[in-house]
């Protein structure tokens, strides 16, 4: 079930996740770098797809919170 998770995504995508999967390890500043990141990674995928912005963030949380289940 993990791996049918990590094949649907893209590279972008395993990169949103991950730094999702790793925020509640995070300090304060990285967490405002990784907001950034997330933004900027969105704003990509978002030009590539034509998706809101803010559905990418909720299709990355979705996916993170998942995968942070099944660890």
């Amino acid at each position: 079930a993990m791996e049918n998770i990590i094949e649907n995504m893209d590279e972008i995508d395993r990169q949103a996740v991950n730094i999702l999967i790793n925020a509640p390890l995070m300090s304060e500043s990285e967490m405002k770098y990784a907001i950034i990141q997330l933004k900027r990674i969105a704003k990509r995928k978002r030009t590539r797809e034509r998706k809101r912005i803010i559905d990418i963030l909720d299709y990355w949380a979705d996916k993170a919170y998942l995968m942070s289940m099944k660890s």
